[in-house]
């Protein structure tokens, strides 16, 4: 017993010193060799003579470093050469520290992997840098020569290739039904993303049978909304970034205002500058710089802040200098928009904010709304996509529209959805109302129905259309539908000798009719004083201005100045309840809305809604 323990140290001892002594010269070759790659020329030139004493080898391990490695590379298989030191690594790791199995099987894989690559790696050097010598080696000049002869150059690449394949056959065990596996892996990831796309497509919330064509459908109008992103280069707008802010500093500082931070948040359109002014710094100093910072930075044109409402600081907004879309796939399709809207009655969507977020607004709390702006500046493509958003949220059971159109042409688009989506008047034959002298028709029909539903809510003893059709639910009583009113040209209608009516109207609507779900959108491009009155200013809270040409225009819309200096293409101010937000209105192409309002019209099922027969008097 005491001789076998003797014996079993002796052989762990034995052990230790082959061990290191590996690993010792795994170090040892790696060093001469990665030496050799600097100074093989040198040293090479000398070889014969580079053990008399007045040589000195530049080989970092002396001239038995130089002798050894230019056996190895040069005489023998080139930069393979390196696989030997590893090998010879490994094995002294694996007799001195790894007994387990999971080491012991890693490094025979290894060993396999190695003999394949010492092998081919000469012969590819030679076929690709038959120059460099050194790499090749001897090994791999002489063999790759030899397969040139046998398969000529084109022939020794094809070998190469298919030897790599098979290689990674043979390593990875790759057959026909791990392709297979592979195969059924990504289309099942595939399925995933287009199960959970089709979760956010939330087209009909109360839609009972959701079969296979169904979902298809909602695919479909993904499909249609999807655009590829213009290129945006954030390294250049991180240049501009940091030279805006050096020239904001700099005129500062010429007119002695200090200070203490600047930040930049970009938008889609603009960059908020946010400066924080040292404490005693008058507003009006900065406020009065406005065309100097502008001409400084060559903007087109700026709008400052003073001071940003619920923060201690100064904004400056600056166009970019390239702004990049926001389209309305980004909009619809994003859980952001999804979270912000679930438990909104009618949500729309305005655009982005200048900190790149997705503003959804309730219609039905804001409850009616005004928009104004220069023609060409964005209002049709706002109203197109505040009418396709609610198209996308709600069933039209829940939802119904009266487009008025002076114009004849903008919303004409939306004529094969009214028979699921429009309330229209009794034996009515065009479901959008262009005749301006049926205008005052429409609007009292409606002004009757507003009343008929007042009616039923006092009967049922409730106070707004939300709680009626929760508690009709119970009775499967006949449930009422929100009604939206959008006048496209509002300007127009105060041409007709009915001017006056039309204006009563739309006044006792918008003072009354949000309880009963009737709400308003009316644009204009035209906000003078005389179109839009100060009754109608005082009802209709919630404000939208797209580019106007003065500051007039400006005051009239939003009660301030600011329109006027908007850049244009959807760049837009939203006011409501004293809060002015600057947002970037989503782009939609026309071909894209007759694409939806096709998929929409193909409802087969007609769910009317007539409006009561108005009093010709």
């Amino acid at each position: 017993m005491y001789k076998k323990k003797i014996k079993k140290k002796e052989k762990k001892t034995l052990k230790t010193i082959f061990g290191f002594f590996l690993l010792g010269n795994s170090i040892f070759l790696f060093l001469s060799f990665f030496s050799f790659l600097f100074h093989w020329k040198n040293d090479q030139s000398q070889l014969e003579k580079l053990f008399d004493k007045e040589i000195i080898a530049e080989n970092l391990l002396g001239k038995m470093g130089a002798t050894v490695s230019h056996y190895f590379i040069h005489c023998g298989i080139g930069v393979s050469a390196f696989f030997i030191p590893i090998l010879l690594f490994l094995t002294g790791l694996k007799i001195l520290f790894f007994k387990k199995e999971f080491f012991n099987n890693f490094y025979k894989s290894t060993i396999y992997k190695f003999l394949f690559f010492i092998v081919w790696i000469p012969i590819f050097f030679y076929v690709i840098v038959p120059d460099k010598g050194i790499f090749s080696g001897i090994f791999g000049f002489e063999i790759g020569n030899y397969l040139i002869h046998l398969f000529g150059k084109v022939g020794l690449y094809m070998l190469l290739f298919t030897s790599i394949i098979f290689y990674w056959i043979i390593i990875f065990r790759i057959n026909d039904t791990t392709i297979k596996n592979g195969m059924k892996k990504k289309i099942q990831n595939i399925n995933k993303k287009i199960d959970t796309t089709l979760q956010l497509c939330n087209l009909f919330d109360n839609h009972t049978e959701i079969d296979y064509s169904f979902r298809k459908k909602k695919n479909m109008l993904y499909s249609i909304l999807y655009k590829k992103k213009e290129d945006f280069s954030f390294i250049d707008l991180k240049i501009d970034l940091e030279s805006n802010k050096k020239k904001i500093i700099q005129i500062l500082n010429h007119y002695n205002i200090e200070i203490c931070e600047i930040k930049a948040n970009i938008g889609p359109t603009i960059t908020l500058y946010e400066i924080y002014p040292k404490v005693g710094t008058r507003i009006s100093k900065i406020k009065n710089l406005k065309n100097e910072i502008a001409l400084n930075l060559s903007a087109l044109s700026i709008r400052i802040i003073a001071p940003i409402p619920g923060k201690g600081s100064i904004g400056i907004e600056i166009p970019n200098y390239k702004r990049y879309p926001v389209y309305m796939k980004d909009i619809l399709f994003s859980e952001e928009s999804n979270k912000k809207s679930h438990k909104m009655e009618l949500p729309i969507s305005l655009g982005k904010t200048v900190f790149n977020e997705i503003l959804i607004v309730d219609l039905a709390k804001m409850p009616h709304l005004l928009i104004a702006g220069s023609t060409g500046q964005g209002k049709s493509v706002g109203l197109n996509v505040m009418i396709v958003f609610l198209l996308y949220k709600k069933h039209p059971k829940d939802i119904k529209f009266i487009l008025i159109d002076p114009k004849k042409v903008e919303l004409s688009i939306y004529k094969k959805i009214s028979k699921s989506y429009f309330a229209t008047l009794p034996n009515s034959i065009e479901p959008i109302i262009t005749d301006l002298y049926k205008v005052k028709n429409i609007l009292n029909s409606l002004c009757k129905e507003m009343d008929q539903r007042y009616a039923i809510f006092e009967k049922y003893k409730v106070r707004n259309i939300k709680e009626y059709n929760n508690v009709i639910r119970k009775y499967n009583k006949y449930h009422l539908p929100y009604i939206i009113l959008i006048i496209d040209e509002f300007a127009d209608l105060n041409m007709n000798h009915q001017k006056k009516q039309i204006e009563i109207y739309i006044t006792r609507l918008a003072q009354l009719a949000r309880a009963v779900g009737i709400h308003l959108i009316i644009a204009t491009q035209r906000p003078s004083v005389d179109v839009i009155t100060g009754l109608i200013k005082s009802n209709f809270t919630a404000r939208i201005a797209f580019r106007v040409s003065s500051k007039i225009d400006s005051r009239t819309i939003l009660d301030c100045t600011g329109a006027e200096q908007l850049i244009g293409k959807g760049d837009m101010l939203f006011s409501n309840k004293n809060e002015l937000i600057r947002l970037q209105c989503p782009f939609m192409e026309l071909s894209d809305i007759q694409k939806i309002v096709d998929f929409y019209g193909n409802n087969k099922k007609n769910e009317y809604f007539f409006l009561p027969e108005p009093d010709l008097s």
